[in-house]
Formats: C-alpha cells, structure tokens, sequence
C-alpha cells in the first residue's frame, strides 16, 4: 500500500500522532483516481489558501496514470501539509469515508482532485463558522468550468432556509463548497457507498434533517466545479438519474419524473454518435422500469406516454434523433444526427410549424447535406406565413456515414417575453413535428 506523507514512508496511522505538526484548523479531504492531469492545479488551489493553516489528505484509489508519483512530489513541496495514501476502495464514496477518518482539524471540507478551491475560500468559510458558533457546516456558490477553466454557468444553489420538498427538482449545494464541523460528520456517519454518484445529495439531505437551522452559507463563488467527459457528472449521466430519484424518494418524497426526462433529453443529444442508445423508445423504458420504485404517481410508465412525454422520442429512430426540447420546440440553433445504413437514405423530410408570436417569416438554414448539384451543402429556405409546412432535403449518399445536419432558424425568442408563457424563460424560434426519411 504506497503512502507518502511530510516524511518518507510513514504510514496513514503516524499522521495522528501529536508529533507530526501543530494542530491544522482545517482538514481537506481529495478523493482521486486516474486523475493525474488535474491533480496539481486542484492541490495547488487548496495549498494556497491565505491566512488558514489546513492539511490535505489525499485518497487515491490505486490509480494507474502516475498519479502516485505526483502525489509523491507534491507532498515532498508542501512538507507536513499534504498526506496521501493509495489503495484499492470501494469507489468515490469510500475513498471520502476513509480520508475524512484520517484528518485531524475540527473543520472538514471536501473538494475533488478535478476540481478547484477559489483564493480565500478556507478563510471565508472559516470565519463565518467563528462567527455563528451554532452552525455545523457553511457552503457557499458554485461555478461550472470546463477542461481549460472556460466558465460555463453558475450552479444553481439555494438559500439554506429552503424547504426539504424543493429538494425533489435537484440538489442545491455544490459539492467542493461545503465545510462542515466534525461533530456533523461525527452524527451523520459515513456516506452512503452503496450509491455511486448521488452520495454527496443524499449526505447534504441527511445533514439538513439532522440539523435545522444550523446550516449557513458564504455568499461568494467558493469553488469551481469542473465538468468533463471522464468525470463522474457527465460519464455517468443515466446512473446519476436513477441514484437521484432514489435519494428524492428516501428522505423527501416520491421523485419527479423530470429526473428521469432530463437524461432522456442528454441522452437524445449524443444518439445515434457518439452513444448508440439502439431503439431509444426502448431504452428510456428500461430506464422508467428500473426507477418505477421511487416515482411519484402520473410518472410516464409505457412506451405511448414516454414518447408523449418528450417528442423527441416519437422523432428518433435507431439510426437518427434530432435535439429539440421536450414539448417540440428548437432552439434558434439545433442538430440532427443520422447513420446513413448500407443502403443510404436519399432524403430526409421535416415536417414543421411556425408559431412564433412575431408572425413574420421564419428563416431556414440545413448545413450538411447532398452537394452534388453544387449547392455547398446547405439548404436555406423558410416560410413567410405561420402554420405547419414541411420542407424535403437531400441526403449525402455515403453508406456508413455519420451525419450531423445543423439547422439554423431566425428569429428567435423567449416565450416569457413574448406573452406566451411567463414562465418559459428558454430562448426558441420553431417548431417540429416529424422527421421522415425517404429512399430513393
């Protein structure tokens, strides 16, 4: 079992022996694995918080990408700050359970090796714990980067006074902000490793029934919350789903469909490529099956209401799905993914509706499509009258192929703007209806 510590070769047991340093006021636990390409920055936006003297403590589920040796070299820069272990565990909740065992402060938090503390969050969150003494735990807002730290959006937090039943629609703490006090973590146990994705959700509800009124929150961005195609949030998009109506349904109530139809939406976004869900009717009824347990009552349950639930399911073949919103309508820009089969189809036919409020032409643009009579590959076109109308576009005949077909529509508008609908704040230009694919 490699370990690493201030001093070469200890063990994770010398770590809580008096003797290793002064008594840190923050612990910050890292569950890692295979995570070698963010490990440093993450390490570094916890090792550079100002002002707090905290110890990190690293679990590394016996990574395979090198990920020890950087620990190795890490802990050998910050001397006495940054303790490690790697071995095999049981997943990402078991990695936290054992780290949060090691660590000595009377303050936890708790940030994974993808994601980022922002400057000052330690100090931030450690002064208003000081200053409410009553509090168990403070967490603060979020912010989503990508790969390169681009921002793509705030997460959607909530005021600690929230009531337990808005929980239903999704969890309304980011993850790397919480800091908790130990006597919490000491009442509320370990976290749920029988859950693979949704054991933070399903902590934060038990921390929030076990202590009411003693939860506070830092209004300032206190860390990023990285999103990528190998981390748990995206790779396990169907799993997060499931584990979500699970936890809605064990401490607040039976669960929303709206769970279950959002992956039906991010799974719609990546059919027929780069995930194949085959016959997708199909597979979200396996979905809903599988879930069938923790769903409220009027909850979609054969395949006729599923497809009336969201219409791309009634537009997507095994072969082909295009990105619409549940109730039909496209956003200003939208895609349509196709596999041309060994006998390719000739053209593809859209059948449509113009009901925007504007009641002035609509404006088509399809990239992607048949060039040989020399058109470029594009479509454009429209129509000048609200209504349905159908619009027939040649297909490249090239069997095998993965097609994507971007429609551009102008103008767009917000239905909340617009007098449609107050509520809908989403960004829409048209309709659709059907898709239709022709052979020669």
């Amino acid at each position: 079992m490699p370990a690493g510590s201030a001093r070469a070769g200890t063990t994770p047991e010398t770590w809580m022996t008096p003797d290793t340093a002064t008594m840190p006021a923050l612990s910050v636990v890292m569950p890692t694995r295979n995570q070698a390409a963010f490990i440093d920055s993450a390490v570094s936006s916890v090792m550079s918080q100002a002002d707090v003297a905290l110890e990190l403590v690293v679990a590394d589920g016996a990574s395979t990408d090198g990920t020890q040796a950087l620990l190795a070299a890490l802990a050998t820069r910050y001397p006495g700050r940054l303790h490690w272990v790697s071995e095999p565990d049981g997943g990402p909740a078991d990695a936290v359970n054992r780290a949060m065992a090691r660590c000595r402060a009377p303050v936890i938090g708790w940030l994974n090796s993808d994601d980022l503390y922002t400057p000052g969050a330690a100090a931030r969150a450690l002064a208003a714990l000081s200053a409410h003494p009553d509090w168990v735990a403070v967490y603060g807002e979020g912010e989503h980067v990508d790969l390169q730290g681009r921002s793509l959006g705030t997460y959607p937090t909530r005021p600690p006074d929230t009531p337990l039943t808005a929980w239903a629609d999704g969890c309304p703490i980011c993850q790397p902000t919480m800091f908790l006090r130990r006597e919490a973590i000491a009442a509320l146990g370990p976290l749920d490793t029988g859950l693979r994705t949704a054991f933070d959700y399903e902590y934060w509800l038990r921390l929030w029934k076990a202590f009411p009124g003693r939860i506070g929150q830092v209004p300032e961005v206190q860390a990023l919350s990285r999103l990528h195609d190998d981390g748990i949030t995206l790779r396990m998009r169907r799993q997060v789903a499931l584990e979500g109506v699970q936890v809605v349904a064990r401490h607040v109530c039976p669960a929303p469909a709206h769970w279950l139809v959002t992956h039906v939406c991010e799974a719609l976004a990546r059919h027929p490529f780069p995930a194949d869900l085959g016959e997708p009717t199909a597979s979200m009824q396996a979905l809903f099956d599988e879930a069938a347990p923790w769903l409220a009552p009027g909850a979609p349950r054969t395949p006729s209401q599923l497809r009336a639930a969201h219409r791309g399911l009634q537009m997507a073949g095994a072969d082909h799905a295009i990105d619409v919103f549940p109730d039909g309508w496209c956003a200003p820009r939208t895609a349509l993914r196709l596999r041309q089969p060994a006998a390719p189809w000739r053209w593809l036919r859209l059948w449509a509706r113009h009901a925007a409020p504007h009641r002035g032409p609509l404006r088509l643009r399809v990239d992607g499509l048949d060039d040989s009579a020399g058109s470029g590959g594009t479509w454009t076109g429209g129509t000048s009258t609200p209504g349905t109308f159908s619009v027939l576009l040649p297909l490249p005949q090239l069997p095998g192929a993965e097609l994507t077909l971007r429609i551009t529509a102008e103008p767009g508008f917000v239905p909340a703007h617009s007098g449609m609908n107050p509520q809908d704040t989403r960004l829409v230009a048209w309709r659709v209806d059907a898709v239709e694919l022709l052979a020669p």
